[in-house]
């Protein structure tokens, strides 16, 4: 064989060689970063001066993938983060606010994907949870900013036709976007202060764009406040340090504005937690207040109190904070009307007491379970509690127990329950299906598990077989439909065979059923990898032309004494 037909053959079996692992050769531990934006200078460790001099090649992560680079990669990562929020944050200093978020939207997180990936892999800290936070909160920042300028609009549009209810209503929705922007924008400036700390990375001019942003906002809001609002003073004093839901906080308070003037003869609202406690004042601007804690952990040592002003108040809201010892409390719960009988999708009312003592316990959540499954939320207003469940279907048929629960753990109120028996009905289940084949071995299986009267389970397993043989599970989704490719198993001759859904209801209140489908499949010989059958043909390509040139090279050489009769020719 001469040089050319050599080349030819090595040639032909180093592309055979790829095609059989499938076109991918490696080097070491690679690493997929799937974004052909993302170029940077990757340094090799042990450079010389001389190379320190020359320009070095930008390198694509998605085909950087040399071993020992891994940490070469999580640097060019991390230095795209910090880009994406430093330009997100310089965008909304601009007024810039799409594409503020732009820089923080889905191409940030599939980046910060990227980077968990790789940090996984590498010794160095991994900064995940910062980078993922301050994400979340600049977004929201970009959002907020957006919401106010927008609304700041509207009340000026206000003003200037003399709407005075209007622009204070939208005064007041401004002063609550301004108090989220200022504690974004902070939260944001910290995070960028951490980065910095840990990566040695610059983020001032990012973190000077957000304090920026944030001091303009409030300024505007300053003068927003002036021109609508008085600002107000909340004072109580407590008569004792230690309570608890039976022996209640009670304090006496005043509100005044800034200036000293009673608000007097007022009803005023005032927040503790969750919870709202009304109070009259009197000609002095004083009150009484009383407050059962309920929720509170029991290690609180302060709470705080909200002054919150009616939207076309012209005050504005204060706070204060009273010091507490909690004890804790026994409370009751009680069943007054319970169904004796639940079935799938039907709706049953369950209704109740909660009290301490005979004292009426308000605003409390309670859980309503079936066999340990939460079915529903009761929440218990002056005492009483009455709400509608409904039954899913992972709840077994049977005697079962119901059962509705105060779910606190070292809270003012301790944990407590009442519970009865109810029978689980069965309930009547279709299952319905389709089977398409691919004309090979695959077949792709839809269907949907539902009562007999129409309703979709959702949440349940249905097993996949072809002739018997399982070959997949799936669990259905909304409505119970359900669809899964699956492939018939090697000793399954092809042709016509029967793929049949089978729904056990085990663990459930809903019947079994089965489903069967006729589906034509392909042969059922083993087939070789597409990449095995590439390179086969490749193979036989190349063997034919080698034959062809070995033929044509020995027409043209003939025999040893250079002569050929007509019967060799």
């Amino acid at each position: 064989m001469n040089n050319a037909g050599g080349r030819a053959l090595i040639l032909a079996l180093f592309v055979v060689s790829v095609a059989i692992t499938g076109g991918i050769v490696t080097t070491g531990s690679a690493v997929a970063v799937d974004d052909d934006a993302v170029q940077h200078v990757v340094a090799q460790q042990n450079a010389t001066d001389e190379d320190r001099n020359e320009t070095t090649p930008h390198r694509n992560p998605d085909d950087y993938s040399e071993d020992g680079d891994l940490a070469g990669v999580e640097g060019v990562l991390m230095d795209q983060l910090m880009s994406q929020l430093s330009e997100g944050a310089i965008q909304l200093s601009e007024g810039e606010y799409e594409l503020a978020s732009e820089h923080v939207d889905e191409e940030y997180r599939d980046r910060l994907g990227q980077y968990v990936d790789v940090a996984g892999q590498t010794e160095g800290e991994s900064h995940e949870e910062q980078f993922r936070e301050i994400g979340e909160q600049q977004a929201r920042l970009s959002e907020a900013v957006q919401e106010y300028r927008e609304k700041k609009e509207q009340y000026e549009a206000a003003r200037e036709v003399g709407d005075e209810e209007r622009a204070r209503e939208l005064a007041r929705e401004l002063e609550m976007l301004a108090d989220e922007i200022d504690s974004l924008g902070g939260s944001v400036r910290e995070n960028y202060d951490a980065i910095e700390g840990t990566t040695g990375s610059d983020l001032s001019e990012p973190d000077t764009a957000v304090e920026e942003v944030t001091d303009d906002v409030q300024a505007e809001q300053e003068a927003v406040r002036e021109q609508q609002f008085e600002g107000t003073e909340l004072t109580l004093t407590p008569e004792r340090e230690t309570i608890s839901f039976l022996e209640p906080l009670v304090a006496t308070g005043e509100l005044r504005t800034t200036d000293g003037t009673p608000i007097a003869n007022e009803e005023i609202r005032l927040d503790i937690g969750n919870h709202t406690e009304r109070v009259t004042t009197d000609s002095t601007g004083a009150f009484t207040l009383e407050y059962r804690p309920t929720n509170e952990s029991l290690s609180a040592d302060e709470l705080e109190i909200q002054y919150v002003p009616e939207t076309q108040s012209t005050y504005l809201g204060d706070e204060t904070n009273v010091s507490v010892s909690i004890e804790q409390a026994e409370p009751s719960v009680s069943l007054e009307e319970t169904p004796s009988e639940l079935s799938y999708g039907e709706q049953d009312s369950i209704s109740g007491e909660l009290t301490v003592d005979g004292v009426a316990v308000d605003n409390v959540s309670l859980a309503v379970t079936v066999d340990g499954e939460r079915i529903g939320t009761a929440v218990a207003r002056n005492g009483i509690f009455d709400t509608s469940v409904s039954l899913p279907a992972a709840v077994e048929d049977g005697q079962q127990e119901l059962s509705v629960r105060l779910p606190f753990e070292d809270r003012a109120l301790a944990a407590a329950a009442d519970e009865t028996s109810v029978t689980v009905s069965e309930t009547e289940s279709e299952l319905s299906i389709e089977g398409l084949s691919d004309g090979d071995r695959g077949v792709t299986v839809n269907g949907t598990l539902s009562t007999a009267d129409g309703d979709g389970v959702r949440g349940e397993p249905v097993q996949i077989q072809i002739d018997g043989a399982t070959v997949g599970t799936v669990t259905t989704e909304a409505g119970g439909t359900f669809e899964e490719t699956v492939s018939a198993p090697d000793s399954i001759d092809g042709g016509e065979v029967t793929v049949t859904a089978v729904y056990d209801g085990s663990g459930s209140n809903i019947e079994a059923a089965t489903a069967e489908s006729a589906v034509t499949i392909g042969d059922a010989e083993p087939q070789l990898p597409s990449p095995v059958r590439l390179a086969a043909g490749f193979l036989a390509v190349i063997a034919a032309g080698l034959g062809v040139w070995w033929y044509r090279r020995a027409a043209e050489t003939g025999p040893a004494d250079g002569t050929a009769g007509d019967g060799e020719s």
